[in-house]
């Protein structure tokens, strides 16, 4: 899982830098109609804040206007396709063939350490002591139980 998750973050950041710092995928000034014919524009990276760009509208008489944009379509596009190249790595690992674990070995000078079979309950005998304490709580609960209804 971690492998996926580190294809899907070096895509995002991958592509939200060159998003940023190059070219957007969408329109990076959308906001060009608004302006007289004749009217141009330009868009470049902002660090104020990261990630948005600035886009500068000059039109034929000179007039300049700035203008901050975020991508957020951008964005959520690149997040898609970050999963889509997490999924692809997943599938990609589901056909190779995993090597099995090595034994734990112990360090050098040291026996290998044997299982306690008191910490093993699961061979540990039940004697007839551990019946009879089981029988008589048996017993304990049903005679309150009596009492509870009766009462």
């Amino acid at each position: 899982m971690k492998g996926r998750l580190r294809v899907a973050a070096v895509v995002f950041v991958f592509g939200f830098l060159v998003i940023w710092l190059i070219q957007p995928i969408g329109n990076p000034c959308p906001n060009r109609g608004a302006l007289p014919k004749g009217s141009s524009k330009s868009s470049s990276p902002s660090f104020a804040p990261p990630g948005t760009r600035t886009c500068t509208y000059t039109t034929p008489e000179g007039t300049k206007a700035r203008f901050h944009y975020v991508p957020w379509l951008d964005w959520f596009v690149l997040a898609v396709l970050a999963g889509f190249a997490a999924a692809a790595v997943r599938l990609a690992g589901r056909d190779a063939p995993r090597e099995p674990r090595a034994a734990r070995q112990p360090p050098p000078g040291r026996a290998a350490r044997e299982p306690s079979v008191e910490r093993d309950r699961s061979r540990r005998q039940r004697s007839e002591r551990d019946a009879a304490a089981r029988e008589r709580a048996r017993q304990e609960r049903a005679q309150r139980a009596r009492h509870e209804r009766g009462s």
